[in-house]
């Protein structure tokens, strides 16, 4: 799973970020519920290799529906507002998004 936005990816190293939220299109991959991902820092960049994240829990949420406080600091420190401006920045076209509640897991932890 790609994190490119500032500090996002020591954030999940120290599990203060334990949710994403990604763009729900038709035919997307769906992260599944109980299985482990690498964390990559950019688009094309190896997984690190401290560890990788397990994916808790799923859901969906549409453009009306506002992140409340405690959401949008577990994405980064972010109030609402400044976490919507963000997500709007990255993808101005959205109507549905999938988050995704996770936590991290150490390398010496992961069956990979």
């Amino acid at each position: 799973m790609i994190f490119a936005v500032g500090n996002h990816v020591q954030q999940i190293i120290n599990g203060t970020k334990t949710q994403t939220r990604r763009v729900a299109k038709t035919n997307s991959f769906i992260y599944q519920i109980r299985k482990t991902y690498s964390i990559q820092p950019g688009r094309t960049k190896p997984g690190i290799p401290e560890g990788r994240i397990l994916i808790k829990r799923r859901w969906l949420e549409l453009k009306q529906d506002t992140i409340n406080s405690k959401d949008a600091w577990l994405e980064g420190g972010y109030t609402p507002e400044e976490y919507e401006k963000l997500f709007n920045k990255m993808h101005p076209e959205w109507s549905s998004r999938y988050c995704y509640e996770f936590m991290f897991i150490p390398t010496s932890e992961t069956q990979q």
